[in-house]
């Protein structure tokens, strides 16, 4: 059966072999891409997508998804280190320190939307060692199957399945694991086990557990405070029947967590303006569940007809109270129990069309949501309420000689309306967005291809744009704004790619993909900051976001190379810059299997600094310096004796101690230098 649609892929550093269609020449560096139809290589499709393998995570051995995501061009961390903070900007879209702003990003966790807002708390909790791949849709490209107002792009992770565990002509296997790093202070393990009885039957088990403490800066000083302790499961079981299959999975991570900042983005912030404490700290519960169910028939003598109908549960929930320190308090209105709970039904089916001297793939799908959004204290910065969705969509992929053409259209309609709590207004907002796409790539030969696409995004108001009356947090609080439009993007995207070996010596290879965009958004919407009868938000006319990504591989021997660049540039019709713009960077890496048990690697960040306008989070107006970041890795798998099947993954992340301030963060700095080391053990 094939696999279900996910993001397009395009990998560095991955030592997958895949083979065009027209190609029989191995290129390892060009991994196969997922699609609905056959597989493809990276370089054959029109997107600028990125993925980070089973192979890569091993070598960043992340403590959170941050440290998986900051390696991919044009995605910037928001917040800091801690596992509760981790916020995520893509090409100026998405997190920017306040609420609401996380929707300009779709987040997926093995197709179920992850989507959490409240007040200095982070977006994404996702347990790391339970993923086997992440992938990155930078634009809004992947509307048409993951939902309206991805303006920024798709951040879609996979977890780990029975396979993945399970030796070849084996029933079962599994893996044990422990783990340290100093900063954040981190003592891990986990074990993850797969059981294969029969055939048409897999299961899978996994446990992790964290011991978190505190993020420090490169004088020893505490950042972050996530003192918790997070346990995390994981359970799978999927049966066959013919042609049928039934597949459920189960996902809990609970945190719980005593004297913890309550501002996991930013820390304290003590004296970030004139009189102010700081934003205290509380024993905080933090609660994340995914369960789905889904049911999936491919009958073999019937090409038209590969059909998955998906009923998934999620919800995320933060529940602080007041700590032990008696001079850090948290404000009485920040207080209580916040919560998403997200039912979804999704149909979807994919024909198979293709025909002499083509390949034709059509995906047609509907999908229904409905979002409870509470709180158990009265606040203005979480209002309550309800968002109800139904969307129909369609995704179709030529393939012609040398032209591949995608294209999409997606149709939405959304309902808003705030509950009883909320006072100030009981305006319903109903809402809809039609969001085309298409994308062309043109192969001009067996190494190089030219591409283009053009997508139309319709990002819907949140409840907390709609309802929020929060204002400055200095005690202005501003009016709610149901009147707000939707933000309206327009994507342009052209490029290049190029794959091909025994380029400058026999046995060689090399990848790379260049892609330049422009996205233009109407009717944007941003926080004014101002107290009643000024809407805590309003839509700005225009805004413009120019830049590109770079992306190249080569390798030769035991030695691979990467490089990744992206720059991005924002205005609005005004001409002044905007305050959500990340670092414009250059990622560079470097490993050598230096044997058949040693591989040894390095990462480097080397950032541009980036002008900042004067905003209400940043008064001074004051400039982000640019910076570079070193990490360094060895990994020793005994090949032999009673230590085969074990690894040792040593690293130093910031090697040079270097203290820097990212764009994308509120205030900073990073985390000083992290020393790691992870054991692991499969059977």
């Amino acid at each position: 059966m094939r696999r279900p649609i996910t993001a397009l892929a395009l990998l560095l550093g991955t030592t997958t072999l895949a083979m065009a269609q027209d190609d029989t020449r191995p290129i390892t560096l060009d991994p196969i891409v997922l699609r609905a139809g056959t597989e493809k290589v990276a370089s054959s499709v029109p997107q600028s997508v990125s993925v980070v393998e089973a192979e890569e995570l091993n070598e960043i051995s992340p403590g959170n998804i941050g440290d998986v995501l900051e390696q991919v061009p044009g995605v910037a961390g928001v917040g800091s280190s801690s596992f509760f903070g981790q916020g995520f900007n893509i090409r100026g879209f998405g997190s920017s320190g306040t609420a609401a702003s996380e929707a300009g990003i779709v987040q997926l966790i093995d197709g179920e939307k992850k989507y959490f807002e409240s007040y200095r708390q982070g977006s994404l909790f996702v347990e790391p060692d339970f993923l086997k791949r992440v992938e990155v849709l930078r634009g809004p490209s992947a509307a048409t199957l993951y939902g309206s107002g991805a303006l920024g792009g798709v951040i879609a992770m996979e977890t780990i399945d029975p396979g993945d565990l399970i030796p070849e002509g084996a029933s079962s296997g599994g893996r044990v694991k422990l783990g340290y790093a100093s900063n954040p202070d981190t003592a891990f393990g986990s074990v993850a086990w797969g059981w294969r009885p029969a055939e048409d039957f897999e299961a899978l088990a996994a446990f992790a557990y964290r011991k978190l403490g505190e993020s420090e800066d490169v004088d020893g000083e505490t950042i972050v405070r996530s003192n918790s302790d997070t346990p995390n499961l994981l359970l799978k079981a999927r049966r066959t029947f013919g042609d049928h299959y039934v597949e459920a999975s189960y996902q809990h991570l609970e945190a719980r967590g005593d004297d913890q900042d309550f501002n996991q983005l930013d820390g304290p912030q003590i004296g970030l303006f004139p009189g102010f404490t700081g934003w205290g700290v509380g024993d905080i519960l933090t609660r994340d569940q995914v369960a789905r169910l889904e049911w999936g028939w491919n009958p073999a003598d019937n090409r038209l007809i590969d059909a998955t109908v998906t009923l998934s549960y999620t919800n995320t929930i933060k529940d602080v109270q007041q700590g032990d320190v008696a001079d850090e308090p948290i404000s009485p209105t920040l207080l209580g129990r916040r919560d998403y709970a997200l039912w979804k039904l999704r149909a979807q089916n994919v024909m198979d069309l293709s025909g002499t001297g083509y390949s034709h793939y059509l995906t047609i799908g509907a999908e229904t949501f409905r979002q409870d959004r509470s709180s158990t204290s009265l606040s203005t910065s979480h209002p309550e309420g309800y968002t109800k969705s139904a969307a129909v969509f369609a995704w179709s992929e030529l393939e012609w000689g040398r032209v591949t053409v995608n294209s999409g259209l997606r149709y939405e309609r959304q309902k808003t309306e705030p509950k009883e709590s909320v006072t100030a207004t009981d305006d319903r907002v109903e809402s809809e967005s039609v969001e085309p796409q298409v994308g062309v790539m043109y192969r001009l030969n067996d190494d190089w291809s030219v591409f283009g696409s053009l997508a139309f995004v319709n990002r819907l108001p949140t409840v907390d744009e709609l309802y929020d009356s929060r204002g400055d947090g200095r005690g202005g609080a501003g009016a709610p704004s149901p009147d707000l439009k939707d933000e309206k993007g327009k994507n342009i995207e052209i490029g290049v790619s190029y794959r091909g070996n025994d380029i400058f010596r026999s046995g060689d290879e090399a990848a790379m993909k260049l892609t330049l965009f422009r996205n233009h958004i109407d009717d944007m919407i941003v926080r004014t900051n101002m107290p009643a009868p000024t809407p805590s938000y309003t839509n700005i006319d225009r805004a413009y976001l120019r830049g590109g990504e770079l992306e190249a591989n080569y390798m030769t021997g035991d030695w691979e190379f990467g490089a990744a660049l992206s720059v991005v540039n924002g205005r609005d019709q005004d001409g002044e810059i905007l305050d959500t713009l990340p670092n414009n960077r250059v990622v560079l890496s470097a490993a050598w299997q230096a044997s058949d048990e040693w591989k040894i690697g390095m990462r480097s960040i080397l950032a541009d600094g980036r002008e900042k306008p004067v905003s209400a989070l940043n008064r001074e107006g004051t400039d982000r310096a640019g910076f570079g970041v070193h990490d360094i890795y060895a990994i020793w798998t005994p090949q032999h004796g009673a230590l085969k099947g074990m690894e040792v993954n040593m690293g130093i992340d910031n090697v040079t101690n270097r203290e820097y301030v990212p764009a994308t963060y509120v205030t900073g700095p990073a985390p000083g230098r992290n020393f790691k080391l992870s054991l692991s053990k499969t059977f």
